[in-house]
C-alpha cells in the first residue's frame, strides 16, 4: 500500500522531528509515518540517513547516496589504477629479464 507522496520532500526540520520522535521518544515508526501520511520505508530511510550522516543526512538522502556511491567508485578506480601500474612494472621487469637471458645464451 503506497501512501500519498506529497510530503516526500519535507523540510529538514520535519524529518528531524520525526526521526527524534522515533529515536528519543520511542514512538513507533508506523505511527510517525501515518501522521505524516508517508510510507514507513521513507521514515526508515530518514532514520538511517540521520544515523549515518547526522542532521545533514536529512537534507537530501538521494544525493548523499549518489555521492557515497561516486566516492566508492572513485576509490575503486584509484585501486585499479594502482594495480595496473604495478602489473605494467612487473611486465617491464620480465621483459628486461627475458632480454638478459637471451643475451647470455
Amino acid at each position: 500500500m503506497r501512501k500519498n507522496s506529497s510530503f516526500t520532500h519535507n523540510s529538514v526540520e520535519v524529518k528531524l522531528k520525526a526521526v527524534l520522535e522515533i529515536l528519543e521518544d520511542k514512538k513507533p515508526v508506523k505511527e510517525v509515518a501515518d501522521q505524516l501520511n508517508l510510507h514507513r520505508d521513507t521514515v526508515y530511510r530518514w532514520i538511517n540517513a540521520y544515523k549515518e550522516y547526522g542532521e545533514s543526512g536529512l537534507e537530501n538522502s538521494r544525493s548523499l547516496t549518489a555521492t557515497s556511491k561516486t566516492n566508492d567508485d572513485s576509490k575503486k578506480v584509484k585501486e585499479l589504477e594502482k594495480k595496473l601500474k604495478e602489473k605494467e612494472m612487473e611486465i617491464e621487469i620480465l621483459k628486461k629479464f627475458q632480454a638478459f637471458l637471451k643475451e647470455n645464451e
